[in-house]
C-alpha cells in the first residue's frame, strides 16, 4: 500500500521540487496514522516541512492537488475503457462545513451556521469522480473558503443578487473545473443534491458530452415539452407534473443508514416527463432574455401505502436530468447514478470522523485550508480501498499490499489472504470488524482502524527482522 502518495503528489505545483518529497511523506504518514493529531502523524520533521509549504505565498489548493487531479482524470479514462464517450464518468459535487469554534486562536475563520450562531469555521466544496459502479477515483475539484462575516444575515436579499455574487456560484465553478480537468472526449455526468437546484447552474454552458443530474428542490414553473401529449404551451408546476406522469415501472434501491435511520431496502415507483424549466421571476431584470432549459424529470418515490420502518422518511426524489430519458431502463440508470452521489458524503464522513480534521490546529485559515487539501487526498485513499475490494474482489492480493504487509497479515491470522476482498476483510478485522457472514462488507471506519493496527504490526515485524539479521551477522 506504499508508493501511492508519490504518484498523487508528483505533479504538485510548488516553488521547489524538493517539496514533492515532503508532501508525499506527509500524505503517507497521515494515511498510516489516521485518528491522531496532524503533528503526531507527521512527526517533528514533517510538521516543519508542512508549515513551510502551507505558509508559502505561492501555495494554493489547486497547486497542491494539481497532480492528484491529473491522476484522477487518468483513472477515469482507464476505467471508462477505449470508448470514453460511451461510458460516462460520474462526478459528485457536494458541500460540507468544518467547525473550528473551539480554535479561538485561528484567524480568518467565518460563520458557518444561521444568523446568531457563534460557530466559526470553513466551507468546503468538492467534486469526487466515480465509476458508474460507484468506485471513488479521486477529486477533480476542491475549494475551501471562509464566509465573510459582513455578509451574514443577507439571505433575504439573495433573489436580488446575481448568481456570481452568491455562494451558489460554487456549482458553476465546480462544473467548469470538472470540464477543465477531464478530456473533451470524456462523457461526464455531474451529480448534485437539492442545493444545486439553481437555474443558472442548469442553464450553464456545457460540453456536448457533459450532462447534469440534480435533485429538484423548488416548485418551479415549467412548460410541457412538445414530445408530451399535453399542448406545448401548457404551463404548470414541476413537482405536480412529474408526480402525475405515467408509471414506467419499479426499482429496488439500497438506502444507506444515517443518523436516526438504519440502512434499508426501498421499492420505488418510476415516472418520467420531459419539461422546459422557465427562468425564475421573469419580472426581475436580471432574468430578462434567459431561455428555458430542457430537462427530463425522473420521479422516484415510495408508494404512499408503503409501511416504513420506525424513524424512516418516505423517499420522494425528483431528479432533473439534462440527458434524454425515454424508457424505464434509462430512468433506472438515472436513479442508480444519483445513488452513487452518496459516496461523497462518505468521503466527508471519513474526513471528519477518520482523519478528525476538525481538530486541526493552525494559526490562520489559509494554512488550515492547505492542510485540509492533503487530508482530502488521504480520505479519498481510505474510501477507495474500502470500495475497491467490493468492485474487484477476486483481484490478486499482491495488487493491494506489499510482500511485507501480506506476510504480517498471514502471521497474524494464520492464513495468507489471496484476494483483495480477503485483504480488506483481514485488515478490517484488526480494526474490530466481526467478519461473520451476516456482517456484510467492512466499512470505512473499521478499515482505517485496521490500517493503523497493521502499520504498527509492520513496524514491529521490520524491527524484528533487522534484529534477527544483526544477530546472525554477529
Amino acid at each position: 500500500m506504499h508508493g501511492w502518495a508519490r504518484a498523487e503528489m508528483e505533479q504538485a505545483a510548488v516553488w521547489d521540487r524538493r517539496c514533492v518529497r515532503s508532501l508525499t511523506r506527509i500524505c503517507e504518514r497521515l494515511a498510516q496514522h489516521t485518528g491522531v493529531s496532524f503533528s503526531t502523524a507527521c512527526g517533528a520533521a514533517g510538521r516543519q516541512a508542512a508549515h513551510r509549504i502551507f505558509t508559502h505565498e505561492s501555495t494554493t489548493i489547486a497547486g497542491l492537488l494539481q497532480g492528484h487531479f491529473q491522476q484522477t482524470a487518468g483513472r477515469g479514462l482507464q476505467h471508462c475503457g477505449p470508448q470514453p464517450a460511451a461510458v460516462p464518468l460520474l462526478v459528485a459535487q457536494d458541500t460540507t462545513f468544518l467547525n473550528y469554534q473551539t480554535h479561538g486562536a485561528t484567524t480568518g475563520l467565518g460563520p458557518i451556521h444561521h444568523v446568531g450562531s457563534e460557530a466559526r469555521g470553513l466551507v468546503s466544496h468538492a467534486a469526487l469522480a466515480l465509476t458508474p459502479q460507484g468506485l471513488p477515483l479521486g477529486l477533480l475539484h476542491l475549494d475551501i473558503w471562509a464566509r465573510d462575516p459582513a455578509a451574514q444575515g443577507k439571505k433575504a436579499t439573495r433573489h436580488l443578487r446575481d448568481t456570481a455574487d452568491k455562494e451558489s456560484q460554487k456549482w458553476l465553478d465546480g462544473l467548469h473545473a470538472i470540464e477543465t480537468a477531464t478530456p473533451a472526449e470524456q462523457a461526464v455526468i455531474v451529480l448534485a443534491d437539492r442545493e444545486a437546484d439553481v437555474f443558472d447552474y442548469l442553464a450553464a454552458p456545457r460540453r456536448a458530452t457533459t450532462h447534469l443530474i440534480v435533485r429538484a428542490q423548488h416548485p418551479r414553473r415549467v412548460r410541457c415539452h412538445p414530445s408530451t401529449t399535453t399542448p406545448p404551451r401548457a404551463e404548470g408546476q414541476l413537482l405536480d407534473l412529474a408526480a402525475s406522469a405515467p408509471l414506467l415501472g419499479h426499482l429496488t434501491v439500497e438506502v444507506p443508514r444515517k443518523r436516526g435511520q438504519a440502512a434499508r431496502t426501498a421499492m420505488l415507483e418510476l415516472r418520467c416527463v420531459p419539461l422546459w424549466i422557465l427562468p425564475p421571476g421573469e419580472r426581475r431584470l436580471r432574468n430578462k432574455g434567459k431561455e428555458p432549459v430542457a430537462v427530463w424529470v425522473v420521479c422516484a418515490q415510495e408508494p404512499a401505502a408503503t409501511e416504513l420502518p420506525q424513524g424512516a422518511e418516505r423517499i420522494v426524489w425528483y431528479l432533473l436530468c439534462t440527458q434524454p430519458v425515454t424508457d424505464h431502463r434509462m430512468a433506472e440508470r438515472v436513479v442508480h447514478y444519483y445513488c452513487c452521489r452518496w459516496r461523497i458524503e462518505r468521503l466527508h464522513f471519513t474526513l471528519k470522523s477518520g482523519l478528525q480534521v476538525e481538530r486541526l490546529q493552525c494559526d490562520d485559515a489559509t494554512t488550515l485550508q492547505h492542510a485540509l487539501a492533503l487530508c482530502y487526498v488521504v480520505a479519498w485513499r481510505l474510501l477507495w480501498l474500502t470500495y475497491l475490494a467490493r468492485g474487484e474482489p477476486e483481484a490478486p492480493a499482491a495488487t493491494l499490499c506489499t510482500a511485507t504487509e501480506l506476510a504480517v497479515l498471514a502471521a497474524a491470522t494464520q492464513r495468507a489472504p489471496a484476494t483483495r476482498r480477503e485483504v480488506i476483510r483481514t485488515i478490517a478485522k484488526l480494526g474490530g470488524f466481526p467478519g461473520h457472514p451476516s456482517a456484510g462488507e467492512p466499512g470505512v471506519k473499521t478499515l482505517w482502524l485496521g490500517l493503523r493496527q497493521l502499520e504498527q504490526m509492520v513496524l514491529g515485524w521490520s524491527l524484528a527482522q533487522q534484529t534477527f539479521t544483526a544477530m546472525r551477522q554477529d
